[in-house]
């Protein structure tokens, strides 16, 4: 299973500017990367989506049909302020973070229990952030301590903490960890154009550095670590000469996935275990060039498209099933979609109609979906305006 989206494009603004000014046509402004307070979604299109010429493969059988889902509003820590969803695993544990007025909370959720506990690593803090689970049960995040410089950490869902130590502590944060209990994080001090992807591996915990692309005409590396899958394969994105690309890291040792048409900017946010990995491309070479979601398989990158009237689109995740998901925008508009059987979904049209919030809430964007179908979504309640929710969707029966 993914080990969460992490929200890397809220990782990456926290930690660094990442965009290398040397490398000509590369930059991350073009990923599709909606604010957390994105203008509510149009009502649910009644347009069939486009199916893409070739559909993808996948390693797993979705139904014929995708499902009608659930629909469960994560609960606030605090009375007001937007919440955010990270990740989820496949025992219905859902993390992220609320923004407050001081500092962000981060916040684990279980669905079994309906329990909202908060996550922290020391009472002095003053804030921390919930970046993703994995299945064994790992929370990886970051403290935000007095002196006010994010450093990484993970918690346990039984309840032990712990920060991660190194040459890189102060501005980093641990990013995402597989069953195996390697955590991936990224360093880049605020004020500088660098990123540098960081892992730390079980049973010690020291830390480690991961390479970036040869890049002959720049002069810093920018470089992200996004997700783990549990073979150990790390996938993310790095500057080159002539912009940013989707790579994935086996062994210490770094790949260039490309981008869509030859594009020059393109970037992973999640891998399954069979080593399928999504993420974001320009769709060709042109600087002006959209976005849209893919898929890489087998050597090939799949454009995924958009949902019907979209300009641009993301995956954010990717499960065992195959089954993908992430958002799908105009300028002022986002959704959040499901991908599965060669056609993309508006999330927002698969709302189960007895569901209690159906027809109050927009979905805008899924961050993550676990081996069994269940999707952590950001969007807006009608009843609470102004603020991002989180919510769990579960297939119904």
């Amino acid at each position: 299973m993914e080990m969460g989206r992490v929200a890397m494009k809220t990782v990456i603004a926290i930690l660094a500017a990442l965009a290398c000014a040397s490398c000509g046509g590369g930059s991350s402004g073009s990923v599709s990367d909606p604010p957390a307070s994105a203008s509510a979604a149009p009502p649910p299109s009644t347009t069939s989506p486009p199916t893409p010429t070739t559909p993808p493969p996948s390693s797993g059988t979705p139904s014929a049909d995708p499902p009608f889902y659930k629909i469960v509003e994560i609960p606030r820590l605090a009375t007001t302020g937007s919440v955010t969803a990270n990740g989820v695993n496949d025992q219905g544990i859902v993390v992220g973070a609320q923004e407050t007025t001081a500092s962000p909370r981060a916040w684990m959720y279980q669905q079994s229990s309906g329990a909202l506990d908060e996550l922290t690593f020391d009472p002095s803090e003053m804030g921390a952030y919930a970046n993703g689970i994995s299945n064994s049960g790992m929370i990886a995040g970051a403290e935000i301590p007095a002196g006010g410089a994010p450093e990484p950490g993970y918690w346990t869902v039984t309840g032990g903490s712990e920060l991660l130590t190194g040459q890189y502590q102060s501005f980093a944060q641990a990013a995402a960890a597989n069953d195996s209990g390697t955590i991936i994080g990224n360093y880049g001090q605020s004020g500088t154009l660098s990123g540098l992807p960081l892992v730390w591996t079980a049973p010690g915990y020291a830390q480690t550095t991961l390479p970036g692309l040869e890049c002959d005409q720049c002069t810093r590396l920018d470089a992200t670590a996004s997700a783990i899958n549990d073979a150990g394969l790390i996938v993310g994105s790095s500057n080159y000469t002539a912009g940013m690309h989707a790579v994935e890291w086996q062994n210490g040792a770094i790949t260039d996935l490309g981008g869509l048409q030859g594009a020059t900017y393109s970037a992973a946010y999640s891998a399954n275990n069979s080593g399928e990995i999504v993420g974001g491309s320009r769709v060709d070479q042109s600087s002006g060039a959209p976005t849209h979601a893919f898929l890489y398989s087998q050597g090939a990158m799949t454009d995924l498209g958009t949902l019907a009237g979209d300009s641009s689109s993301s995956a954010n995740s990717i499960n065992d099933s195959g089954r993908i998901v992430g958002v799908s925008q105009t300028d002022t508009t986002s959704r959040a979609f499901l991908y599965e059987n060669g056609e993309m979904y508006d999330l927002n049209t698969l709302i189960d109609p007895t569901s209690p919030l159906a027809g109050q809430v927009s979905l805008q964007e899924a961050i993550a979906i676990n081996t069994n179908g269940w999707i952590v979504v950001d969007g807006t309640d009608s009843n609470d305006p102004g603020w991002t929710r989180a919510f769990l969707l579960i297939p119904s029966p």
